[in-house]
């Protein structure tokens, strides 16, 4: 049954998801995938009875799981004993970390915002894996999702097992303890003190590579740099991937023979360090898969078993899903078991039937981006159009090059540190020439596509499509249209949108800000009002991050990418605040912008004098707008309808837009107070309103009882942050909104507030209970 246990595999995947997914869909699937083995002549009554053992035992493991998911502290306690074990991070001022309380062994998250540059030295030298120390602080739940496709950190954490945020209030490492720890602590206190000496003694660019290709820590990696691979789809050479572990295995392979150790005794040696090699880089899914596979071929090697690739790639699925259920929902698991998976089936009747290196070369990057398109869509919506060309050149210099020459540079620079600077040296050379090219391809604006996140149906579809090229390829059917076969769904993805009747308004959660985006039914337009954004405060440079939270890079672009979103024919910028209009010059910087409008005013603000220089270089059209710009599209019917005059105060000279569509009447108002809603109805008094985006975030200043008594909304909507320091959305208002029986809808408590219209039809939901 060599190569069956894939089956075997298959079936436990589908066990679990029908405990952690859809119940009927995955057991109904599952019924039909037996069924399959029940009536193929391929399988024997043995392997059908092993199939149906293993699905219900995986059902077992998954009810187990899931009940497991309970938390032993109440949320009150507020003295803790704490034994870091892994996931310590300094950046800038924040100090970061996995720990387990000593009393109930349950693990939390520990966040910490640093006080000085002493303390952070301090931390730095004195807190790693095995460190025991007593702190006192309060608990607080995991943020959740707040808007559509977003990234869900309570649930992320929860499939951890982690239940709680510790914040605490101070951390002192004169009163931590270190206890006797064990190999795997000990490995990753290793990993840990020698990712910090490659900071401390390389430069940022070289130290990210070294410590990435090393230990598979990319947190020293600029955001801009790795964004930059992203979109040239090599990002996977700056991460500890199969094909290191299995180029790293070779080289310590052939270094063991050539120093006379006997090939039986080499690969004893490497079945043992192998597990201590997956602990020191990290545990990644990929590094963990590779490792499995490498020590089960070995093993099968020294017992003289023969074991295909098919079937270690099962059994190192099989372990790594036994071990941890919920590994299966890790994009780093899906990636690398996918791609693997491709690679293994089609290495035989495919990639090996090219004779060149060069066309070989070609066919693996092929299969092995095509594989993994359905899952960086379903996690980052967009795929790079140059990714073939760039990883055939990429590759062979990651893996001839520079991966070999960061092995050789770190084991030089401890045994003979006089010879490592030679290393040194070429190795700042090529990494930033690597790093040029590849910052280079990424400024193409073909290097990448949105196509926004696939449904269920549509990820069905690649699925299909995907198995129907390959099974062609196999049979030699080159024909162009079964090579036209893998562009079908991403096409279908794309036109979808154009062929949906349906419209939304999406009051995204920009925490304490606006933001808004009106989509149209067949993609007739889209706009965004505003953008948010992050209102940032000076800092010492001991205390700067290497990776900024920015509302409209952190926020607004994912979701807008996840929607498919490549193109706005409107944003619409209301005044020049920063929580209004921080996050545009992200938007500019990934979206197409036909026109950009910016209300009439007596002075810009700097952020807005700096989106309309960003906008001039992109050749995106500034337009500037009061009362009385207007504009259709279809029935639908757009009009700015303030300021009515040029005014100093920013607030009362936001525009403000009335609209009719989807069966609604629309008022989007910014920041507009009380003294500007009184010119408003003294200019409109007959205007009607059926859902009024409230001013100035429910603030007091805005939504007097004389303007809400003269638009009669039936649904108001506030744009607020959760716990903002300005107590917005205030009782006033809330009160006003209240007793006029007025629907209101809060992004702070609830999140995105989403309006979904068919023709004049349409409902309002919220993306939180």
């Amino acid at each position: 049954m060599k190569g069956k246990l894939i089956y075997v595999a298959i079936i436990s995947l589908f066990g679990l998801l029908s405990v952690f997914g859809n119940t009927i869909l995955f057991s109904s699937l599952s019924l039909l995938i037996l069924l399959y083995y029940f009536y193929s002549k391929k399988f024997s009554g043995r392997y059908l009875l092993i199939s149906i053992v293993v699905y219900f035992s995986f059902i077992i493991i998954g009810f187990l799981t899931v009940s497991s998911q309970v938390s032993v502290l109440e949320g009150n306690e507020t003295k803790f004993t704490l034994h870091f074990i892994d996931g310590i991070n300094i950046d800038g001022n924040r100090f970061s970390a996995i720990a387990e309380v000593a009393s109930g062994g349950e693990r939390i998250i520990l966040n910490y915002r640093l006080r000085s540059p002493q303390e952070k030295a301090a931390l730095q030298k004195r807190i790693y894996p095995g460190v025991s120390c007593k702190v006192t602080g309060t608990l607080a739940t995991p943020n959740q999702a707040t808007n559509p496709n977003s990234f869900d950190y309570q649930l992320y954490l929860k499939r951890k097992e982690i239940f709680w945020i510790l914040k605490p209030n101070d951390i002192s490492p004169a009163i931590c303890t270190q206890p006797q720890g064990n190999l795997i602590t000990l490995l990753k206190r290793v990993r840990q003190k020698e990712v910090l000496k490659l900071e401390e003694k390389m430069d940022e660019e070289l130290a990210a590579i070294f410590a990435a290709l090393l230990f598979g820590d990319r947190n020293l990696m600029n955001p801009e740099m790795e964004e930059d691979y992203t979109k040239t789809g090599t990002v996977h050479l700056l991460a500890i991937s199969g094909l290191h572990v299995a180029l790293l295995t070779g080289m310590c392979f052939a270094f063991l023979l050539r120093l006379g150790m006997t090939r039986e005794k080499a690969e004893l040696f490497l079945i043992l360090i192998l597990p201590c090699y997956a602990v020191l880089t990290g545990l990644s899914p990929s590094v963990n898969r590779a490792v499995l596979m490498l020590m089960l071929m070995l093993v099968a090697r020294r017992l003289k078993v023969q074991i295909t690739p098919l079937d270690a790639i099962s059994i190192a699925f099989l372990f790594l899903v036994l071990i941890s259920p919920y590994t299966i929902y890790e994009p780093g698991f899906q990636l690398s078991f996918g791609v693997s998976l491709a690679l293994v089936l089609s290495s035989t009747k495919i990639i090996n039937t090219f004779q060149s290196y060069l066309l070989r070369l070609i066919a693996v990057s092929f299969v092995s981006q095509l594989a993994s398109i359905p899952i960086l869509l379903s996690y980052f919506y967009e795929i790079s159009l140059i990714s073939v060309v760039t990883n055939l050149l990429f590759v062979p210099l990651f893996s001839i090059i520079i991966l070999p020459l960061v092995l050789v540079t770190y084991l030089t620079g401890i045994f003979f540190p006089f010879v490592s600077d030679f290393f040194l040296f070429w190795m700042s050379f090529i990494v930033a020439f690597a790093n040029k090219v590849s910052a280079l391809f990424a400024s193409f604006s073909f290097s990448s596509v949105v196509i926004g996140k696939p449904n269920p149906f549509i990820l069905l579809l690649y699925l299909v499509i995907y198995l129907l090229f390959f099974i062609s390829w196999e049979k030699r059917k080159k024909s162009f249209a079964v090579f036209l076969l893998p562009f079908i769904p991403v096409i279908f993805q794309i036109v979808f949108p154009y062929l949906s009747p349906y419209g939304k308004v999406v009051f995204v959660d920009v925490g304490q800000g606006d933001s808004i985006l009106i989509r149209l039914p067949y993609n007739r337009a889209t706009y965004l009002i505003d953008t948010g954004g992050t209102i940032s405060f000076h800092r010492e440079a001991w205390e700067e991050k290497r990776d900024h939270f920015e509302t409209g890079e952190d926020i607004l672009v994912p979701f807008l990418k996840s929607e498919g979103i490549r193109k706005l024919e409107k944003l619409i910028l209301t005044h020049g605040d920063m929580d209004h209009i921080g996050g545009a010059p992200a938007i500019l910087s990934e979206l197409r912008i036909e026109e950009i409008l910016m209300p009439v005013s007596v002075e810009r603000s700097v952020m807005e004098r700096r989106v309309i220089r960003i906008a001039e270089t992109n050749q995106a059209k500034v337009r500037i707008v009061g009362a009385g710009a207007r504009w259709k599209v279809g029935q639908d019917f757009f009009q700015i309808i303030s300021p009515l005059e040029k005014l100093e105060d920013k607030n009362e000279g936001s525009i403000v837009l009335y609209a009719s569509f989807g069966g609604k009447r629309w008022l989007f108002t910014g920041d507009l107070g009380s003294g500007g809603e009184v010119e408003l109805i003294n200019h409109y008094s007959q205007m009607d309103v059926d859902v009024l985006k409230v001013g100035h975030h429910g603030s007091k200043t805005s939504s007097s009882e004389v303007f809400l008594d003269t638009i009669q909304p039936e649904t108001a909507v506030i744009s607020a942050g959760d716990g903002n320091r300005y107590g917005h959305p205030h009782a006033e208002v809330l009160e006003g909104l209240k007793s006029r029986q007025i629907k209101l809808y809060r992004t702070d408590t609830q999140g995105a507030v989403i309006y979904t219209f068919k023709e004049d039809s349409g409902t309002f939901r919220t993306w939180m209970p």
